[in-house]
């Protein structure tokens, strides 16, 4: 295979056409994928609003009456995590850059009647989001294949922009919602695609420009600063007659985001960005888990990974740009240090290794450079060639599957709601019996030790006391009741003596006129069916039914099938995903009278 010369016409009409192409590809499976992930990043669209139609950071309107407040680590939280208190003002306690720079896009909706929130009620965040991050995704690809075609031919360039979307956590996350994640990937995307322009010899570099898109990636998410300080040093080192603008330039954005801060919550840098929430007594459990946990692990997700790092070794001597190569390898080695030095290193409620989301761009890099510098050696054993481009496409494939099933199953985002406690869910990230990218293909395993009924036992749902008897199936305690989340819900528990139970549930469906008429509760207990209801009134009632002795064993798993159950985001009344069926407020246990 030969090698094609350097692309001086990557922006060329062909090219053009196939890029098109790919941009259309990457966005209609971005957009038709249908599990979403808006949970930090709620709100973040409201604050758009916000600032297009009142110019103001602050969220004050739209808390009225205040919900109450909760002091966390680092602010104080008013009604829910994503939002602070500061100064008795309510603010988005993630960064605001995502909210800014999607001012434009959500003045667009509201033309055609799409809004985040309004008095009536409408509620359009979700859409706004998932639609806006399918875009920038899609668009991400399309720069991926540009910047890929200055040293690659059409169908490698291809290749790797939509291995580069569909095999990483930009279609499993960053396409999901819009995630701090999201525009940071796009802005950078294009930061490289400017220094292999340059490298390539085609323009000269922009110091304005480029410092100008470093600090927007700051203002939406701040571990982008590794990326700065690698690139900083890249311009002194290679650049040093561009530095005085790229510095003053890149001086003048943090200034101006010193202003925000200081004149919004009155100290230098917003909460989000406090120095103080890294921990790096984790830093060598978490630094392991990023690379290797079942659930989390980068390179159990992205694997193709492996061939990437594969090439540059075998092919070092033909290393063609190797300043692009170390930048690369700083960032990503910056990136990791810092994310593994967070408490909470697996990312909370995603999906597999979401805060190394932002190498994605670096990782793209550096397999052009290495495919680049495969093709420079002159092809002697094709065997050889064919055995490694078929262990990349192997991995790839791997990849784009991994990463399928986040952005398609509902059961992968699931997977996050039992255990429900940090430390649960830690052992859980390790566990290879349920790794998250299988969930719903392979049946969990129940927890080995269920509690025990002692007697008369009434489970109290909206109490974390609950927990124990809970195996999957289920949201979090809300003010007096919990909801089932999915079509099936069960109940463990343990008996020392075995006897006819009885069982008592008050329990509400999720009723909505027009839509759900009927709640149908199918209770199994150890794969028997026991009893089927059905509910049709939105109102508590008290179920009282027998479980017989002849289908009860020592261990026991009580079922609720619940074949109606849906999310109000498919209804379009909010962003809530969950599948609900019924709100329980207790469950009771006793002997038979």
């Amino acid at each position: 295979m030969k090698i094609a010369p350097l692309n001086k016409g990557a922006v060329s009409r062909p090219n053009n056409i196939i890029g098109v192409l790919i941009f259309i590809v990457a966005f209609l499976v971005f957009l038709f994928s249908p599990v979403h992930q808006v949970s930090d990043s709620d709100f973040s669209m409201l604050l758009s609003q916000n600032l297009l139609e009142h110019g103001s950071f602050k969220l004050d309107q739209y808390q009225s009456p205040r919900p109450p407040t909760v002091a966390r680590d680092d602010y104080v939280e008013v009604g829910t995590y994503q939002l602070e208190l500061v100064n008795d003002h309510v603010y988005y306690f993630f960064p605001p850059g995502s909210s800014v720079l999607s001012v434009p896009y959500v003045a667009l909706l509201r033309l055609f009647g799409v809004r985040a929130k309004d008095a009536g009620g409408t509620y359009g965040e979700m859409r706004i989001q998932t639609s806006l991050a399918a875009l920038l995704m899609a668009a991400l690809a399309l720069v991926f294949f540009y910047t890929a075609r200055f040293l690659l031919d059409t169908l490698w360039s291809s290749v790797i922009a939509l291995g580069g979307v569909l095999g990483t956590q930009v279609w499993s996350t960053a396409s999901r919602g819009l995630w701090t994640h999201t525009w940071e990937l796009l802005l950078i995307g294009v930061i490289i695609f400017l220094l292999v322009n340059y490298e390539t010899r085609r323009r000269k570099l922009r110091p304005v420009l480029l410092a100008t898109l470093l600090a927007w990636a700051y203002f939406v998410r701040p571990t982008s600063s590794i990326t700065i300080v690698a690139i900083t040093v890249y311009v002194l080192l290679y650049h040093r007659r561009l530095f005085f603008w790229y510095a003053l330039t890149l001086a003048l954005w943090l200034a101006g985001f010193i202003v925000y801060s200081w004149h919004n919550f009155g100290k230098l840098l917003p909460s989000y960005y406090a120095a103080t929430r890294l921990n790096f007594g984790v830093f060598p459990t978490a630094l392991i888990g990023n690379l290797v946990s079942p659930s989390r692990g980068l390179l159990i997700y992205v694997p193709w990974i492996l061939f990437t790092g594969y090439l540059l070794a075998r092919y070092r001597r033909d290393w063609e740009f190797p300043r692009l190569i170390w930048l690369s390898l700083a960032c990503v080695t910056g990136n990791l240090i810092v994310v593994s030095s967070f408490k909470h290193w697996w990312g909370g409620v995603s999906y597999g290794p979401r805060l190394t989301t932002d190498l994605a761009p670096w990782l793209v890099l550096l397999t052009i450079l290495g495919v680049r510098a495969m093709l420079r050696e002159p092809v002697q054993r094709t065997a050889r060639r064919r055995s490694e481009l078929a262990l990349g496409a192997l991995l790839l494939a791997l990849g784009i599957f991994i990463h399928g099933r986040g952005a398609t199953s509902v059961s992968t985002l699931r997977w996050n709601d039992y255990p429900k406690d940090d430390a649960g869910m830690e052992a859980k990230i390790w566990d290879w019996r349920q790794p998250q990218f299988l969930a719903g293909l392979i049946q969990k395993p129940p927890p080995k030790n269920h509690p025990r009924l002692s007697g008369e036992t009434r489970i109290d749902m909206a109490t974390t006391a609950a927990d124990k008897y809970l195996w999957d199936g289920w949201g979090r305690p809300e003010a007096g009741f919990r909801w089932t989340d999915g079509q099936d819900a069960n109940v463990i528990f343990a008996l020392d003596e075995i006897s006819d139970l009885g069982l008592k549930i008050n329990v509400a469906p999720l009723i909505v006129p027009g839509w759900i008429s009927e709640q149908i509760l199918q209770i199994e207990l150890n794969g028997q069916a026991v009893e089927t209801v059905t509910l049709n009134q939105p109102e508590y009632t008290e179920l009282d039914l027998d479980l017989p002795k002849a289908v009860l064993q020592h261990q026991n798993i009580l079922t609720f099938h619940l074949p109606h159950a849906t999310s109000p985001a498919a209804l379009k009344l909010s962003i809530d995903q969950r599948q609900l069926g019924l709100a329980i407020k207790w469950i009771e246990f006793s002997p038979p009278k």
